[in-house]
């Protein structure tokens, strides 16, 4: 008799442990399902934003775009971004013109998107500084 109340009592175990860890794992499930990807996505973009405009100021690609009129630096960097990215750039002029504006060439955003907006100056010959915006647009692609 003795035996088979150990044996009830394993099985017991053996039931209970398997239903907690259903509790566990529904719970975990139910708590990730509700995580937005798309909040994942959106960082993701404003981070690689955030990255390529600091080097190209880094790099002076901005000024230089600014100086010789031409966007094929700034195009080259943009295309070399990851193939899942589409994204634009457009340089203004301290009064709101824009001078430059840079798409990569295989996409276009449509879609919800990202934007980063970073200043930059660029010193004159006279001595004095000219002040710029180069707003940055990328979405999924």
């Amino acid at each position: 008799m003795f035996g088979l109340s150990k044996a009830f009592i394993f099985t017991l175990d053996a039931i209970l442990s398997i239903l907690i860890c259903t509790i566990l794992f529904f719970s975990a499930y139910s708590i990730l399902s509700k995580f937005q990807y798309s909040t994942v996505r959106q960082i993701s973009l404003f981070d690689t934003c955030a990255d390529v405009l600091t080097s190209l100021e880094k790099n002076h690609t901005l000024s230089n775009s600014i100086y010789y009129s031409r966007t094929s630096d700034i195009r080259t960097i943009l295309s070399n971004i990851s193939s899942n990215v589409c994204s634009n750039l457009v340089i203004y002029s301290s009064g709101n013109a824009p001078l430059l504006v840079v798409q990569r060439p295989d996409c276009q955003c449509d879609a919800s998107h990202t934007t980063l907006v970073r200043s930059f100056v660029i010193p004159n010959s006279n001595g004095t500084l000219s002040e710029y915006l180069a707003k940055m647009e990328a979405c999924p692609k």
